[in-house]
């Protein structure tokens, strides 16, 4: 294993904090921050003022207050917010919210997209795959917001199943995490990160609140039998004139 590929255990701080970032991993635009708060912390700060964002809650209900505007939460609405926003996170009870980040200056206004209504939604939600690959993909942040580098969603698989399959890459125009959460023990995952599967950049287990950084290299995985592996998916483009879009990706030949 490479250095800073896989950080574990990426939930089990309160507050905001920075989790992966260009200085700390091999990326160049990406981050992740965690918010984490409960009763004993309840409220923190947010500033925003030379990246846009992408915030999905995760767990429990909270506010985001910004610029005289209020946004309610509840688990998997997402938040995107262009730079140069501050105020505000609260709850009344607990509140998990994963944050990705890529620089910006692309000037905006933020964008709430309800869980409940993406999920109704046919070029949003989808089920994907055939057997021993079978997913369900969310896409929160995509050609629904005006985002300038960022994308995001969710996966869900089937007990047992592969995904990201068949295996594929974008090293040349995208950075990307894996998030892994609703995996309580002893639910783990097998995740694969390679150019070549003889010296792979990350081959091994993966569990709840694990995060994998895949700079570059095909990165399918596989949920162990009578469990599934579920994983936020967050990118960003290189830089700001690249083409934003989760499909433009390379199949690795001899899947294809």
């Amino acid at each position: 294993m490479k250095k800073n590929v896989i950080f574990k255990n990426t939930g089990s701080k309160k507050g905001r904090n920075w989790i992966i970032t260009p200085e700390n991993s091999e990326l160049e635009a990406l981050g992740y921050i965690r918010t984490i708060l409960d009763n004993e912390l309840s409220e923190v700060e947010y500033q925003n003022p030379k990246f846009e964002a992408g915030l999905i809650c995760m767990k429990g209900e909270g506010t985001v207050e910004l610029n005289g505007e209020s946004f309610s939460l509840k688990p998997y609405d997402t938040l995107f917010l262009p730079p140069g926003q501050s105020g505000t996170i609260r709850t009344e009870s607990s509140l998990d919210i994963v944050e990705c980040t890529a620089p910006s200056d692309k000037e905006g206004d933020p964008v709430f997209v309800p869980f409940k209504v993406l999920n109704e939604d046919p070029e949003l939600t989808q089920d994907l795959g055939f057997d021993g690959c079978h997913r369900k993909i969310h896409r929160l942040i995509d050609e629904n917001v005006p985002a300038s580098r960022l994308l995001g969603g969710l996966i869900f698989s089937k007990d047992g199943n592969w995904t990201s399959w068949a295996p594929h890459e974008h090293a040349a125009t995208k950075e990307e995490i894996y998030l892994y959460f609703e995996m309580p023990p002893p639910s783990f995952g097998i995740q694969l990160v390679y150019d070549d599967l003889e010296d792979p950049e990350y081959l091994g287990p993966v569990y709840e609140n694990d995060a994998v950084v895949i700079k570059r290299g095909y990165h399918p995985n596989v949920a162990i039998p009578g469990h599934p592996i579920n994983f936020v998916w967050i990118m960003a483009t290189l830089d700001p004139s690249m083409e934003r879009s989760w499909g433009d990706v390379n199949t690795q030949p001899e899947f294809q």
